[in-house]
């Protein structure tokens, strides 16, 4: 009887670092010059990631954030979930303030008074672009393929409620959409629509202490992110003086405090 070699029924897992990089770019292209050719005028290297995430016209998630598809083609994966959840959230506030400032210069151009953007909303946006686009993330990009495009949603759901992500998409309504499925964030933005090929992905959880509250146990990343923004603003809200506040002179213990007469009446009890 010849030998022949048996074949393991198990893969080999890919290189987790293969294709992963930051410094995927993109061409970008101030206008276009038809002739007898089309030619690309005053072109220019930009980053992929961050410029997918702030001119896409539609971005679609899967439920952890970690793969993004930019206008249906093209495919980025962020590995790491908290990464990908605070360049996506910073991501949208930048298009938000964007977008607002654009409006206000828009509307005062019509009007007569010829209000504009203040200056220091302008100088807040530069700086956080700027801050933004220095941010470093490892992430791969790629185009997706004809086959997968055809099954890249997962179609609507049955869905009772849309999930409470305050850390993510702050004062925004979220809505099932009806042709992707998962919800619609805003007018560009889906979420948790992508069909993932990791059935676990969003449900796994890893020991994490909160800097706000030390509370430790196990969350997912967007469960993190739920949980701590929440005690930022709770440590904000507290740490602002109260307007009922005094400055109190205590004579027992010879301190200058500043109290609400609640807290005052508390001290007293104290030395007691």
């Amino acid at each position: 009887m010849g030998s022949g070699v048996q074949l393991s029924p198990f893969l080999a897992p890919a290189d987790p670092t293969e294709g992963l990089s930051c410094h995927h770019q993109l061409l970008a292209f101030v206008s276009l010059l038809e002739t007898t050719k089309p030619y690309l005028v005053n072109c220019v290297r930009v980053p992929a990631l961050h410029t997918l995430l702030l001119f896409s016209r539609s971005l679609d998630t899967n439920a952890d954030c970690t793969r993004l598809v930019a206008d249906g083609w093209l495919e980025l994966t962020v590995p790491d979930a908290d990464t990908a959840l605070r360049l996506l959230s910073t991501a949208l506030q930048l298009r938000f303030s964007w977008e607002k400032l654009l409006h206000q210069l828009l509307e005062g151009r019509e009007e007569e008074s010829g209000r504009r953007p203040s200056s220091r909303d302008v100088s807040a946006l530069s700086r956080g672009l700027r801050e933004f686009l220095r941010m470093e993330v490892p992430h791969r990009l790629r185009q997706l393929t004809g086959l997968e495009k055809q099954n890249l949603y997962i179609g609507p759901q049955t869905v009772a409620a849309a999930p409470r992500l305050p850390g993510l998409f702050q004062g925004m309504e979220m809505k099932p959409d009806e042709v992707k499925g998962g919800h619609r964030v805003t007018e560009f933005l889906t979420y948790n629509c992508l069909t993932d090929t990791d059935l676990y992905s969003d449900c796994l959880r890893s020991f994490w202490t909160c800097p706000h509250c030390d509370l430790h146990m196990p969350f997912t990343p967007l469960e993190r992110m739920c949980h701590e923004t929440p005690s930022e603003e709770a440590a904000e809200s507290s740490s602002k003086p109260s307007a009922l506040q005094r400055p109190y002179h205590c004579d027992v213990c010879q301190q200058d405090f500043t109290f609400t007469p609640t807290e005052i009446l508390r001290h007293k009890k104290q030395h007691r």
